[in-house]
Formats: C-alpha cells, sequence, structure tokens
C-alpha cells in the first residue's frame, strides 16, 4: 500500500487579508478628505468630506470596529485594550472633524487641517495595529460572523481585495 501525502498548503493570515482593505481605505479617506483643507474650498468639497465621513467612512468604522470586537478573544487582553482605545480615539476624531467641517468658513482653515491629519494619521495606525495583532489569526479561526464582516469590508472600500 502506497502512502500518500497531502500537501499542506498555508492560509493566509488576517493581516494579509485586512493589508489591501486598510491600504484602500486610507487612500480613500486622504483623496476625499484633504480638498477640504484647502482655505479655498467650496461648499461642494466641504459638504462632500461631510458627506463621506457620515457615511462611507462611518460605515466602514463600523465593520472594522466589529472585526476588532471579533478579533479580541485571541489576542493578549493589552493587545485588545490598544485596538478598542484606538478605535475611541479614530471616533472621537471623527466627530469632531464633522463638527468643524459643519461650522463652514467660520472655522479657521489650520484647525481643519489639524484635525484631519489627526485623523487621517491615527487611523494609519489603527490600521497598522490591528494588522499587527491579526498576523497570527487566520480567517478561518474567527466566527462566521467575523467572516461576514470581512466580506463586507472587501465590498466597501474601492477595489481593496
Amino acid at each position: 500500500m502506497r502512502a500518500t501525502a497531502t500537501a499542506r498548503v498555508p492560509q493566509q493570515s488576517l493581516a494579509d487579508t485586512l493589508r489591501p482593505i486598510h491600504r484602500a481605505w486610507l487612500d480613500e479617506a486622504a483623496r476625499l478628505l484633504e480638498p477640504a483643507l484647502d482655505s479655498a474650498a467650496d461648499f461642494w468639497s466641504r459638504w462632500g468630506a461631510i458627506q463621506y465621513l457620515s457615511d462611507d467612512f462611518r460605515e466602514q468604522f463600523r465593520l472594522e470596529h466589529g472585526l476588532v470586537d471579533e478579533l479580541c478573544p485571541f489576542l493578549p487582553a493589552e493587545a485588545s485594550e490598544r485596538l478598542l482605545r484606538g478605535g475611541d480615539r479614530i471616533l472621537h476624531l471623527r466627530l469632531e472633524l464633522e463638527r468643524l467641517q459643519r461650522r463652514g468658513r467660520r472655522v479657521v482653515t489650520s484647525d481643519l487641517a489639524l484635525a484631519t491629519r489627526d485623523l487621517l494619521e491615527q487611523l494609519g495606525v489603527w490600521c497598522a495595529e490591528i494588522e499587527a495583532a491579526a498576523q497570527e489569526v487566520r480567517a478561518d479561526d474567527l466566527s462566521a460572523a467575523a467572516a461576514l464582516l470581512i466580506d463586507h469590508l472587501k465590498d466597501g472600500v474601492g477595489d481593496a481585495a
């Protein structure tokens, strides 16, 4: 009798799945928020930024935060807390930026620029922290709810995946 060996194909880590999704989200956020930084930005540039923050960004954040919640049981407590605190920071920054955007011409452009840059920078940090935490996690290890969130994330941002 001949023994047959089956080659085990390594699964892609969750971080490998998330990396292009995050890159697309960061690119999209910069592309849609930065035009409103110009002191001469017209109504439509500011309106577009507000709409993006209120709709697409908010939905992407909701999905990411849900995935972080699903990921936490696989992580040390310290890593889970860091990701949750990072999510809280992004939420706070998004709300602050929306508030500034809604003030329109009454807002000091430097305040708006600082808030936008802070949000984009912290978003990049949070995404990198999620990827680092997810490096040893395989998608198959996660719940069906997490798999659904990942599918929505893949669909959510441009041509991410």
